[in-house]
């Protein structure tokens, strides 16, 4: 018996997820890295499959999808653009999770929207420079520089620090607002954007999670976070193992296939060692989240682990595939500019292992 055992309906999830994106993404993926932006047919495409926001409940038009689920979803997407995954991570594993956490009962409302087929967006700029004008109301200049999936958002999530300590609120599609793409290394198609606020009037029954429970939420949140990027990460290190392993049987040199080489050989088993150990270490944290046994640690390895093999196979894939890897003809440059943003869009991993060794050392 394998380490993961998958049930039926996650088994058919799977087989119905690499469908999906065989047909209605991989045909438009170059199209879609060329534009840096994700054509609105594909979100409604995923609403429409039930896997915008899966882990909505059903109750709010979600599918009530367990974490796992959401993992594999993520996994298949990424494998063929990870910017997609990076959506729908983002959707569930941010605002779908915060929304759910909250107390507000504007939550419900936004959790309908979210279930309806809307996507919100999340600020992950822990170094922005916003300034409060007023209090009562709360007003507020400045400027974030990243805001994930902020380009296709209706609606944010905003952390702000207020005199009584850090709260996070509810944006509604600001008008007072600019909006800018900043050109990034990779997942340039996942509409992170930099967007300055001009005298922006928050209502105070937009406060999600007030000063009170926001250190604990948003830290929950976060370890969840880190569950679906560690899936976005992995559906890159075996989209990058994949390619290369196609490569290194087409490619000729001295009369032979390059995948006899023995340096060629060990690269590969290098990366499949590492995607198996990796995927292990995610499906392991989400059964521990379902099953809801303590999953901070197990989260934070997996987080870890799968980061890592991303971008360790994004190197080895252009390294196997030589000066083309250096080229746009090729997916596996895009695997290891998407897998580097991937990482750094979570825990940094010299703080992330801080942390576990923290843990460890009680």
């Amino acid at each position: 018996m394998g380490l993961i055992n998958l049930n039926n309906e996650q088994k058919m999830i799977q087989n119905e997820v690499k469908k999906f994106t065989l047909q209605e993404i991989e045909p438009i993926v170059q199209e879609i890295e060329k534009n840096a932006s994700i054509p609105e047919v594909i979100f409604r495409k995923l609403n429409e499959f039930g896997i915008l926001s899966p882990i909505i409940p059903q109750e709010f038009g979600g599918a009530g999808f367990d974490t796992t689920s959401l993992c594999i979803i993520i996994e298949e997407l990424s494998k063929v653009c990870a910017s997609v995954g990076l959506v729908i991570a983002v959707n569930n594993g941010l605002v779908a999770y915060s929304l759910m956490k909250s107390r507000n009962e504007k939550s419900k409302t936004y959790l309908k929207r979210l279930g309806n087929g809307e996507l919100g967006g999340f600020d992950i700029d822990f170094d922005k420079n916003l300034q409060i004008i007023s209090q009562n109301p709360l007003k507020i200049n400045g400027r974030s520089r990243f805001v994930l999936s902020g380009a296709f958002a209706k609606f944010l999530l905003l952390d702000i620090k207020t005199e009584n300590g850090w709260s996070l609120y509810l944006i509604e599609s600001p008008d007072k607002s600019k909006i800018t793409n900043p050109y990034l290394l990779g997942m340039r198609s996942a509409g992170i954007v930099d967007i300055t606020f001009n005298n922006l009037e928050i209502p105070d029954d937009f406060c999600l999670l007030d000063s009170t429970v926001y250190i604990t939420a948003i830290e929950e949140t976060r370890d969840y976070f880190n569950l679906c990027l560690s899936a976005v990460g992995l559906g890159i290190a075996q989209a990058a193992l994949d390619a290369s392993i196609k490569y290194a049987k087409e490619r000729r040199q001295f009369n032979r296939p390059i995948c006899e080489f023995p340096m060629v050989q060990e690269m590969l088993a290098e990366m499949k060692i590492k995607i198996e150990s990796s995927r292990k270490l995610l499906y392991d944290a989400a059964n521990r989240y379902d099953s809801k046994e303590d999953y901070k640690m197990a989260t934070k390895l997996a987080f870890a682990s799968n980061t890592e093999a991303a971008v360790y196979c994004g190197i080895k894939g252009v390294q196997i595939f030589g000066g083309y890897g250096y080229t746009k003809d090729y997916p596996v440059e895009r695997y290891l500019r998407d897998a580097k943003t991937g990482q750094i869009l979570g825990e940094s991993p010299v703080k992330l292992k801080e942390n576990i060794a923290r843990e460890l050392l009680g």
